[in-house]
């Protein structure tokens, strides 16, 4: 999805008009700050206005982390009330992008901190600003811990009545990993809001609510990308004593080698990802879904067959499919990318968690890795060890698990030393680029220069009074090519890959000695 009016043009681009929008919503009810209560909007312009200034706001958002964000205001001389008096830890924030008439409703979440900083100049002059940190929605799953009153008449505890409830409503004990993540980041946040202990009430005046955070991030979930391949389940008696918060679990159980889970604010589903949003129609998104790179056409479970289409290979790879955003070079005022020969793996063991209670002593297919023998004798041995939480109901069933995984995470690293990575600054705000998406830079010409495309990790937008709005990236897997010469390098990397007991494999010239295997 590229954006028409972002096509490169040579010289002069035209004029910037942004602004940004913060507004703060209390619940009321707090017995020490009487006038926090309501919502306010900091729109004030003058030092005669009610309302107070906004001098600057910035948001960031990484995709596994929580996002944050830090709001500078000038106070009204013409306010009775202080900042310090009408805004708690955990009132709600709305922060809104304007650029060129188009809107942005860019981050919900909660306030971290007040601060008022007054500086007294030599010659007697005070100035005051007060700053305002805070996290994105996500921090309320991270502050929920996994706690049960265990002194209750009604037995709620964890290995009692609650966790049953819970793991019988959703298939989470032998689910895949997406019944698993939302069974405590949905099924656990219920059953604790019902003990009273994760209501999280969100305030009447904040736009587009449902009541309480569980019943809008309960609309939110999404796994439209999730495809499910290879099939596996969650097989592990630790579920039936989890600790620490929600966000811990969902994360440690969301098979991270071969999964993405975020969350972001996201338009609603019926509305291209880099459409406006306007206040109030933003979705609190859990987003969970395949690592979104490409898979090589060569890509095969230990029986020699092509995985389900569902999976996407080749050309029909999660990558392709994934919002695209031109940037034009004269929008970037400073880039610094670069490739890290520490990313380099050639060696890839893969196994579920339950191997060695299944197969004992028998197949050594399952504990092989793929390895590239001739990058092992110039790089040396490059390991990349994965132990996953999942496995199969059927043990026989194991080695196409096992097989097929060990493909696809060949397929996403093999590339790693050749791929870009680092940081892009613009000079201007482009708040319609979200992580999780695509960006393409045009080459300088296209007879001498190729155009780079990057895989999209962190977001930060700064608006300041004055220099307007400005959007700075953190990407990854940055390619000089076209999609096709990606492919082609992806299956070229993937060819030279083999288990150390292949047919064709000269075992005698094994990097680890003579008739190694």
């Amino acid at each position: 999805m590229v954006e028409k009016s972002n096509t490169p043009r040579p010289g002069f681009q035209g004029s910037e008009t942004s602004w940004a929008e913060v507004f703060i919503y209390s619940n009321g009810g707090d017995p020490i700050l009487l006038a926090s209560k309501g919502s306010r909007n900091l729109n004030g312009r003058y030092r005669t206005d009610k309302s107070h200034t906004l001098i600057s706001v910035s948001t960031n958002k990484p995709i596994g982390g929580c996002g944050s964000f830090a709001i500078t205001v000038k106070p009204s001389r013409a306010g009775s009330d202080t900042l310090l008096d009408q805004i708690c830890d955990d009132d709600w924030v709305d922060i809104v992008f304007h650029r060129h008439g188009r809107e942005w409703h860019t981050m919900r979440g909660i306030v971290g901190d007040v601060r008022r900083v007054r500086v007294v100049g030599s010659s007697g002059a005070t100035s005051w600003a007060y700053q305002i940190p805070g996290f994105c929605f996500q921090r309320v799953f991270e502050m929920t811990p996994l706690w049960f009153n265990r002194f209750s008449r009604t037995v709620e505890n964890v290995v009692g009545e609650p966790a049953i409830q819970v793991f019988n409503s959703i298939p989470n004990v032998g689910g895949d990993p997406a019944a698993t993540v939302k069974g405590f980041l949905i099924g656990w946040f219920k059953k604790l809001a019902s003990y009273g202990r994760a209501n999280w009430v969100l305030p009447k005046s904040m736009p587009g609510t449902l009541g309480t955070f569980f019943d809008d991030i309960s609309q939110g979930w999404n796994q439209l990308q999730f495809s499910g391949i290879p099939n596996r389940i969650s097989i592990d008696p630790n579920f039936m004593n989890p600790q620490g918060n929600l966000w811990e679990q969902a994360m440690s159980w969301a098979d991270p080698a071969f999964l993405e889970l975020f969350c972001d604010l996201k338009p609603p589903p019926e509305v291209k990802e880099d459409s406006e949003i306007p206040l109030g129609k933003g979705v609190m998104s859990i987003n969970f879904r395949d690592k979104p790179f490409v898979l090589g056409d060569l890509l095969a479970d230990s029986s020699g067959k092509a995985p389900d289409p569902a999976l996407g290979v080749g050309l029909q790879s999660l990558w392709y499919k994934l919002p695209l955003h031109v940037i034009p070079r004269q929008q970037i005022v400073q880039d610094d990318v670069g490739r890290s020969g520490s990313e380099r793996i050639n060696a890839f063991f893969v196994s579920p968690q339950v191997t060695q209670q299944l197969i004992k002593a028998g197949p050594i297919d399952m504990a092989a890795p793929l390895w590239n023998i001739e990058d092992i004798r110039i790089h040396g041995l490059r390991r990349y060890d994965i132990v996953s939480r999942y496995s199969m109901k059927n043990p026989g069933d194991l080695f196409t698990l096992t097989s097929l995984q060990r493909g696809m995470v060949r397929d996403w690293y093999a590339l790693n030393p050749y791929f870009l990575n680092g940081s892009i600054s613009l000079g201007i705000g482009r708040p319609e680029i979200r992580v999780g998406s695509r960006v393409r830079i045009p080459g300088d010409n296209r007879e001498t220069s190729q155009d780079e495309t990057y895989y999209v990790e962190n977001v930060g937008h700064t608006w300041t009074f004055g220099p307007g709005l400005k959007t700075t990236l953190g990407v990854t897997r940055g390619w000089k090519g076209d999609d096709n010469s990606l492919l082609h390098a992806v299956n070229d990397q993937a060819s030279r890959y083999s288990k150390p007991f292949d047919k064709g494999v000269i075992i005698e010239h094994s990097p680890f000695g003579d008739n190694y295997g």
